[in-house]
């Protein structure tokens, strides 16, 4: 490893960033509980789309359902872009490290 480059510990990136997602949700669909036209309105101007026949309640089945896929995917996701970052900061193109093994390149 270079002293210069920082290495992420994939796996506690992804648990930090499905944890994130797992508030997040619960966030949106206790918004979506307590006031469902008003939130899906303001969704909708978030996107630029007319959502007002989409307002519907939500079930603890939906709740758990949309929990679980969106935290663990979300978590996945940001490992695997952890796992990608280390990876792509250990690669050097060959005429590099050839440098660097002649004392040309720090």
């Amino acid at each position: 490893m270079r002293p210069d480059r920082m290495e992420l510990d994939a796996r506690a990136f992804g648990l930090a960033a499905g944890s994130v997602a797992a508030a997040l949700f619960t966030l949106c669909a206790l918004a979506v509980a307590i006031a469902p036209v008003p939130t899906t309105a303001f969704v909708g101007s978030l996107i630029h789309f007319d959502l007002s026949g989409v307002a519907r309640t939500i079930t603890w089945a939906m709740y758990l359902s949309g929990l679980i896929c969106w935290s663990v995917g979300t978590g996945l996701v940001f490992a695997a872009v952890g796992a990608l970052y280390n990876r792509f900061t250990r690669w050097r193109p060959e005429s590099v490290r050839a440098d660097v093994v002649a004392g040309r390149l720090a």
